[in-house]
């Protein structure tokens, strides 16, 4: 009877979950992390999107990465990354978890910013290239809240930092949204 017992309850936890990890619907998030590499650094963002009824997820992007900031003889030189786009992923129901694989492809803006060093103010240009952004989102249902941390690697062919280094950096944000 005992076992009877836990078996029923363990069932019905984990129907609870099951439920409570459909995603289906549109959905829109904030981000807030870090790249690690110089111009990427501390980042800030949003997310909106669909979860059509076959698990497939259609929506955009809009990260912004604050950048670096260094100190010269001259004045401060800055590099910023700027890029949104377009999102395509497959949705899995991991236990209580939504475990989303995804391709972003979008639009990429990199400023950077140089004292002047014949004279006041600084140089600055800025680039906008294609940019693409694979990665992974888990997400841990609240209702129709959600909180979940996000992984990507943004690359952006034939640009670099000005340093001769590749616009390509690896990721991390912690993220917070809505069903609707």
């Amino acid at each position: 009877m005992r076992k009877s017992v836990i078996a029923i309850v363990v069932a019905s936890i984990s129907t609870l979950y099951a439920g409570s990890a459909s995603a289906a619907g549109p959905s829109a998030a904030l981000l807030v992390g870090n790249g690690f590499k110089d111009g990427f650094n501390v980042g800030i963002g949003a997310r909106g999107g669909v979860t059509l009824p076959m698990n497939v997820y259609v929506g955009g992007t809009l990260v912004y990465h604050l950048g670096k900031s260094q100190s010269t003889p001259f004045g401060d030189a800055s590099v910023k990354v700027l890029y949104l786009g377009a999102e395509g992923g497959y949705e899995v129901n991991a236990g209580p978890l939504i475990v989303r694989p995804f391709l972003g492809l979008g639009y990429a803006s990199a400023s950077v910013s140089i004292p002047n060093p014949f004279g006041g103010g600084s140089i600055s240009s800025s680039t906008g290239k294609l940019a693409l952004w694979p990665g992974a989102v888990a997400l841990f249902p609240v209702g129709k809240a959600f909180v979940g941390a996000d992984l990507r690697y943004i690359i952006i062919p034939d640009s670099d930092n000005g340093q001769g280094d590749s616009l390509a950096a690896f990721s991390a944000f912690v993220t917070g949204g809505m069903n609707f």
